[in-house]
């Protein structure tokens, strides 16, 4: 085997281990949900009516007792060794990445010039990587004990920058991340952890929200959730908001997030989320790279079309959520050297909660933001959105703010209001407009076509994927 074939079978090799890694951790974390769940209910006591403790019977005496504390020990090494294996991935995805990054550069130097390659960032690479898999080695081990490492306000000391957030968490060791998640549920929503930490925590909150009362919107997350592994639950909060994503987007090619509008909320999390892979498989071909789909479901969208039209308070309410979530989807996947494409597609009212997300003087974290079916973005000109690039913020560029819409589609009509502000890719606002009308469609068509966007095989979704592609 040549210099370049070994090397790249270890990149191959390093990829797999991060992605089994990932997919142990989150699964491990799962059983141990279940095992706590166990553990209550042996604990006895009647649950909120409708929830899964309701009329539970608890195991009283020395057995009972003991079968308790056997499930809540079973439990405990069920989250060391989850949280064991989470870190293993997030270090394999970043140090792992760079040890591979120098490894080709070795190769190639070889290929010109054998036995002259310079191994030096070989083994410094490979150097950082050994020592934080020992860190992994010595938390399965049992050599690290959460409960004796010193309790860190994440909030407090990173100012809740996702970028900061990123930084220290990636380097915090095993225990010191399961004690912040065991303390701290609502960190699976906290921007600039990594895609699988996330996903645990917050199916394990998820759980827990269910036992002490399901609603119609938990029950639709649960299921859209068992229906793909693949899907990792980006965020959770009490309130009703939820982003999923249709893979991890961490390590992928490209990422799409989609903002829905009037009418989505969680239940509907199924109709977003078949958009926004629509846009992915429109977009990137699979043969050539990896596409994850963000459903972001982070707003509390207004229920019909008459509170849409008179108010942009919902858009604004959670603009700055959207502006953190991307920031530290972004925090996250560059930190192993690979700036990868993430484009924000903004439908319908979604278009109001983008266009505010950018006009934050901070800029949004996006490569292109493309407005569809747009009643207004919220400011009147391009010249008042911000793009984030890795932290520094700059005005957008003309053909990175994107209009799409059909002649036949009512609501862009009512950015002529100005109530919602203006419409992207017009005259009046700037940026680029694309036409997507139906060929062959006519006034009949003012009924669905701004349902039709994101169907498989029209015009629109061909543009669109062209534009999620670079493809201007």
């Amino acid at each position: 085997m040549s210099p370049a074939q070994g090397a790249e079978a270890l990149v191959v090799a390093l990829d797999h281990a991060e992605g089994r890694a990932a997919a142990v951790g989150r699964g491990i974390a799962d059983a141990a949900a279940d095992l706590d769940s166990v553990a209550r209910r042996l604990g006895g006591g009647a649950g909120p009516s409708g929830s899964a403790n309701e009329g539970a019977v608890g195991w009283s005496g020395r057995a009972g007792a003991q079968a308790r504390g056997r499930v809540g020990d079973a439990a405990a090494e069920a989250r060391m060794v989850s949280s064991a294996c989470l870190y293993l991935a997030d270090v394999l995805r970043v140090e792992g990445s760079r040890l591979s990054r120098a490894l080709i550069g070795w190769a190639d130097d070889e290929r010109v010039r054998p036995g002259g390659g310079d191994v030096t960032e070989v083994h410094d690479a490979d150097l950082a990587l050994s020592v934080r898999l020992r860190d992994a080695a010595d938390s399965l081990a049992g050599y690290a004990d959460a409960a004796t490492v010193a309790c860190i306000d994440l909030s407090g000391t990173t100012d809740d920058d996702p970028r900061a957030v990123a930084g220290l968490w990636h380097s915090l060791g095993p225990a010191e991340r399961e004690r912040l998640a065991r303390d701290h549920p609502e960190l699976g929503s906290v921007a600039g952890l990594s895609s699988a930490t996330r996903d645990a925590i917050n199916r394990t909150r998820l759980r827990r929200l269910m036992a002490a009362g399901s609603t119609p919107g938990l029950v639709a997350l649960s299921d859209h959730l068992a229906e793909d592994p693949a899907r990792h639950l980006l965020a959770l909060h009490p309130d009703g908001r939820a982003v999923v994503a249709s893979g991890d987007p961490d390590g992928a090619d490209g990422v799409v997030t989609l903002i829905p509008g009037t009418g989505s909320s969680v239940e509907s999390i199924d109709r977003t989320a078949e958009r926004a892979r629509a846009v992915c498989d429109a977009g990137v071909d699979p043969a050539t790279g990896s596409c994850v789909s963000v459903s972001w479901q982070g707003f509390h969208a207004p229920d019909d079309v008459t509170a849409a039209a008179f108010s942009a308070a919902p858009a604004r309410a959670h603009a700055q959520d959207l502006r953190t979530f991307a920031a530290g989807l972004d925090a996250v996947e560059s930190m192993d050297g690979v700036d990868s494409p993430h484009t924000a597609v903004g439908y319908s009212y979604g278009s109001a909660v983008l266009g505010a997300a950018a006009a934050d003087p901070r800029g949004l974290a996006a490569d292109r933001m493309i407005h569809v079916g747009s009643p207004g973005a919220t400011v009147d000109s391009v010249a008042e959105q911000w793009l984030d690039e890795g932290g520094t913020a700059r005005p957008v560029g003309e053909h990175e703010v994107v209009g799409v819409a059909s002649r036949w589609d009512p609501v862009p009509w009512w950015s002529s209001t100005g109530v919602l502000g203006a419409r992207p890719g017009t005259e009046e606002f700037g940026g680029l407009g694309v036409d997507v009308t139906e060929p062959g469609s006519g006034p009949a068509s003012t009924r669905g076509a701004h349902s039709a966007y994101f169907d498989r095989g029209t015009v629109s979704l061909a543009e669109i994927g062209r534009l999620v592609a670079g493809r201007d």
